[in-house]
């Protein structure tokens, strides 16, 4: 499936596919939010989040074993 099917509404309630979807398109904001703010740890994890959830949309499986080692790369204040 191509994500713009998943992402279609399918009830009158939204689906997982229509919330993740609907995330997606809040990420870029919100790291654009987090730059004019100037907060480049919120920018990267932001980044990072999007493209998870893109791995996710995608079919491909999300790696939680790659969190602990984001987290030891993050950028500090």
């Amino acid at each position: 499936m191509q994500p713009s099917t998943l992402c279609s509404p399918v009830g009158s309630q939204p689906n997982r596919w229509e919330t993740l979807c609907a995330l997606q398109t809040l990420l870029p904001l919100l790291k654009k939010a987090a730059g004019g703010l100037e907060r480049p740890d919120m920018v990267y994890w932001f980044e990072q989040a999007d493209a998870e959830l893109a791995k996710i949309i995608r079919g491909r499986p999300s790696d939680t074993a790659a969190i602990p080692a984001l987290i030891a790369r993050s950028p500090q204040n």
